[in-house]
């Protein structure tokens, strides 16, 4: 079998990912990774396997590649900035032309049931790990004080990769950044309404009493 190796597979990862991700698993043949590899059938299977293995490889290639640069936002010092940088990154490669609709890892997600169980695997494991990365800045932000300490982390952090692949499903249906960015903003309040919001309430309520106080006075020397 000497020579069948013979590509740079990092080439053929990229190709192979964007037919995936333009035309997504099922609807992708084997000669149509033939076709944009330039890789022949043989020397494919004979690396990963079978398509299945091949799609698993990309997905891999896409996180290495294509996904790092937007959790890298995460590493930001400023936690609400963070979370923020990393969703408006999400913004910005799906408003970027060069780039297929949608988010690979989302599509996938979208397609999972008839996909297969080491792909939905492999989906849930990356969605897992973008959670895992999310919590810990949340989780940074509650020991800082810079979020509420009542704030539920483990849940904020799911709504948060709730709002990520909602970036991606909305963009599939219309490329208008405007929305894209107007979803950002108001997912940030989620963020706001914690110690800010609370106390504002607290300085309400005795202006609030004292209205009731002389509204009730009025009403008795009436």
């Amino acid at each position: 079998m000497a020579g069948v190796k013979q590509f740079n597979r990092n080439e053929v990862l990229d190709r192979a990912m964007e037919v995936f991700w333009r035309y997504g698993y099922q609807s992708t043949s084997i000669q149509d990774l033939v076709e944009a590899t330039g890789v022949n059938r043989g020397s494919l299977y004979t690396t990963f396997g079978d398509k299945c293995g091949l799609f698993i490889a990309v997905l891999d290639h896409y996180s290495e590649h294509i996904a790092r640069p937007t959790m890298a936002e995460l590493s930001n010092p400023d936690p609400r900035r963070a979370i923020e940088g990393m969703l408006e990154s999400i913004v910005r490669r799906n408003c970027d032309p060069a780039w297929p609709n949608g988010c690979l890892d989302t599509n996938t997600a979208l397609e999972c049931p008839g996909a297969g169980d080491d792909i939905g695997r492999k989906i849930a494991e990356l969605v897992g790990q973008q959670e895992a990365a999310i919590y810990k800045v949340l989780r940074r932000a509650q020991n800082d004080g810079a979020l509420d300490a009542k704030q539920d982390v483990r849940a904020l952090a799911r709504f948060f990769v709730g709002v990520a692949h909602g970036l991606n499903v909305v963009n599939k249906a219309s490329r208008n950044p405007a929305m894209l960015k107007d979803m950002v903003r108001i997912a940030m309040r989620v963020w706001d309404a914690g110690p800010a919001a609370h106390v504002s309430i607290r300085r309400r309520r005795p202006g609030r009493a004292a209205n009731a106080g002389s509204e009730a006075a009025a009403i008795a020397k009436a």
